[in-house]
């Protein structure tokens, strides 16, 4: 069955909200300034240092980030993320365990004003699935989860993390839900063909 005959993951409030500036926005030639940052996240990546070393690079990094913005930054979705800021990350962030492991990161986190639009991810040299019995030890490449208690949202990427992880986890935190359309960002499902939102 061809592309056009799939249903594709429906979008989640935060994006379709996004989406709409840049249907408006696509009405004219180009956005203004405004209209371009009002589409526009920031991301502060914590990055693991565990022993002072650097769980990933700056390039690896780089090449999430890039997957990201060509998925989100194209025609008709006008969605663009830019790299903030890196900052250190706790040396408990080396290994997310448990629930409680996630949320003592955000725990961590002092906005500074003037940030609404600021995304927290978190990279991390091992990330365990949480929601799989303690016997079952499945590494994760990503997650996106609610803090249990401020309900802030954050992404955690572990270092084994293929490029295309972060926007994967980017799509669940504007409340895009799994699909099994093989190739759609939002789906485990990979045919080899090119990844689409």
């Amino acid at each position: 069955m061809s592309r056009a005959h799939h249903r594709a993951a429906a979008p989640g409030p935060a994006l379709l909200r996004a989406l709409a500036c840049a249907s408006v926005a696509a009405t004219t030639l180009a956005p203004t300034a405004a209209e371009a940052e009002e589409r526009t996240f920031g991301l502060a990546v914590h990055v693991a240092e565990p022993g002072g070393v650097p769980v990933r690079d700056d390039a690896w990094i780089d090449a999430q980030l890039a997957a990201a913005e060509a998925l989100f930054g194209q025609p008709g979705v006008g969605v663009h993320f830019r790299w903030t800021e890196r900052r250190r990350g706790p040396v408990a962030q080396e290994a997310l365990e448990t629930r409680a492991d996630r949320d003592a990161l955000g725990d961590a986190i002092a906005d500074a004003p003037g940030e609404p639009r600021l995304i927290h991810v978190f990279v991390v040299a091992s990330l365990r699935d949480v929601d799989e019995p303690p016997d079952v030890n499945r590494p994760r490449m990503g997650v996106c989860w609610t803090h249990t208690v401020t309900r802030r949202r954050y992404i955690a990427l572990s270092a084994i993390a293929k490029p295309s992880v972060l926007a994967h986890e980017l799509g669940h935190f504007f409340g895009n839900a799994h699909t099994t359309e093989q190739d759609n960002l939002m789906s485990y499902s990979r045919g080899g063909g090119v990844v689409f939102l």
